[in-house]
C-alpha cells in the first residue's frame, strides 16, 4: 500500500492530499488504502507473495521429515533433536525467521504491514501440519488430532473467506488500520518500532494457539475422553457462532451507507449482537479455548496460553475498535445510539453485566 504523491495528485491520476513541506517530490504514505485493480501487477505480485512467503520454513521441515525421520529417532543434528523433542521452540524459530523478520523485511520495502492479516487465517493450520508431520502416520497421529485438525481447516476457510470478502477479493490494498495509526503517531521511528509492533508481538500471538496440537501429535492410539468431546463440540459452536456473527455483520455493512432519517438502523443490534457487542470475538474465544481442551485432557497446561494471551489482547482490541469507531462516526445520533447500545449490552458474554469502556462515559 504504497502511495506516491505528487503536487497533491496520486499515481493514478485522481486528486489526492497535498502534504505542506514536501512541494513536487514524491511522498510515500505509510499504509495508506491505495486502489488496485484485481488483474492490476500489484495484486497479482501480493497474491503470489501470500502464496510463497512461507515455502522456505515447509522446505526446510519437510527437509527435516526426511533427515530426521519421526519422534521414534533419525538422524542427529541441532534441527533433529528440535524437530523431535522441542518443537514448541523449532516453531518459534522458525516463525521468527520466516514471519517476524521476513515479513517485517517486505513491510519496510511496501510500506505496508498488509501480509501479516491474511496468515492469521493461514499460519495455524501450517503450524498444525507442522506438529503433525512428526508423527509416524504425518497428520494422523490420532482420531482426536484428525478431527481437532479438520475443525481447525474449517475455521480457517471461513476467517479466509471472510477476510478477503472484506478485502473485495484483493491482496493488500491496505494494512489493518491500527497499524497505519501507529506509524502516524511514531513517525520516522516507525520503521524500527513495527518490528515490535507489529512482527515480534505476532510471533507470542499465534505460535502458543497452536499448541494443542503438539500434545495431540504425542498421543497415539488415545481413546476419547469427555473432555475430547466437549472440546470438538465447543470448538465447533464456535465456529458456528463466529460465522452467523460474521454474516450478520456483512450483511448490515453492504446494505448502503448510514444516513440520518434513512432505513438502515445507525447500529448493528440484532440476531446475535443483540446478546453481545462482539459476538464474532465471542466464537473466536469459545473456538480457541476449546480447542486447547484437547491438550488438557492430555495434561498439557501449557497449551492454555495461547488462548489466554488471544483474550488479554482481544480485550484492548475490543476498545481499541470502538474508540476508533465513535472516532471515525461523523453522525452524532449515531454515536449516542452506541453508547446507549453499550451501556444495556455487554461487550463479549451474554447475560453477564455490560462491560462500559471510559469511552462511552463521555458525549465527547
Amino acid at each position: 500500500a504504497i502511495a506516491w504523491q505528487s503536487e497533491g495528485r496520486t499515481a493514478m491520476g485522481s486528486r489526492g492530499p497535498s502534504y505542506p513541506g514536501y512541494g513536487s517530490r514524491p511522498v510515500r504514505i505509510w499504509g495508506e488504502h491505495v486502489s488496485h485493480r484485481h488483474l492490476s501487477p500489484k495484486n497479482l505480485i501480493n497474491a503470489l507473495l501470500t502464496l510463497t512467503v512461507l515455502l522456505p520454513s515447509v522446505f526446510w521441515v519437510a527437509s527435516l521429515r526426511r533427515r530426521c525421520g519421526t519422534l521414534d529417532g533419525g538422524a542427529s543434528s541441532v534441527g533433529c533433536g528440535l524437530y523431535a523433542s522441542h518443537p514448541d521452540a523449532l516453531l518459534h524459530l522458525l516463525f521468527f525467521a520466516n514471519v517476524t523478520v521476513g515479513f517485517w523485511i517486505v513491510g519496510l520495502v511496501q510500506r505496508s504491514f498488509w501480509l501479516i492479516d491474511p496468515y492469521w487465517t493461514l499460519f495455524p493450520p501450517l503450524a498444525a501440519a507442522f506438529y503433525g508431520s512428526r508423527a509416524d502416520r504425518p497428520f494422523a497421529a490420532s482420531d482426536q488430532f484428525a478431527v481437532a485438525l479438520a475443525l481447525l481447516l474449517v475455521w480457517s476457510a471461513r476467517l479466509t473467506y471472510s477476510y478477503f470478502r472484506r478485502e473485495n477479493w484483493k491482496f493488500g490494498e491496505r494494512e489493518d488500520w491500527r497499524y497505519t495509526d501507529m506509524a502516524k503517531a511514531h513517525g520516522k521511528h516507525w520503521w524500527w518500532m513495527s518490528f515490535f509492533a507489529v512482527g515480534l508481538a505476532q510471533q507470542f500471538m499465534l505460535c502458543p494457539l497452536v499448541y494443542p496440537f503438539r500434545a495431540l501429535s504425542e498421543s497415539l492410539g488415545s481413546e476419547w475422553s469427555a473432555l475430547d468431546l466437549v472440546a470438538a463440540a465447543g470448538s465447533s459452536i464456535g465456529i458456528l457462532v463466529s460465522w452467523t456473527a460474521d454474516a450478520q455483520l456483512h450483511r448490515y455493512c453492504n446494505s448502503g451507507p448510514y444516513r440520518e432519517g434513512g432505513s438502515k438502523p445507525p447500529v448493528l443490534s440484532s440476531g446475535l449482537w443483540y446478546l453481545s457487542r462482539h459476538p464474532n470475538y465471542v466464537g473466536e474465544q469459545v473456538f480457541w479455548w476449546s480447542l486447547a481442551l484437547f491438550a488438557v485432557a492430555r495434561e498439557d497446561y501449557i497449551a492454555l496460553v495461547g488462548p489466554a494471551i488471544n483474550s488479554l489482547v482481544l480485550l484492548q482490541v475490543t476498545h481499541m475498535t470502538e474508540a476508533h469507531m465513535l472516532g471515525t462516526w461523523k453522525s452524532e445520533r449515531r454515536k449516542r445510539e452506541y453508547r446507549e447500545y453499550a451501556r444495556r449490552t455487554p461487550a463479549w458474554v451474554p447475560l453477564l453485566p455490560t462491560t462500559i469502556f471510559p469511552t462511552y462515559q463521555k458525549e465527547g
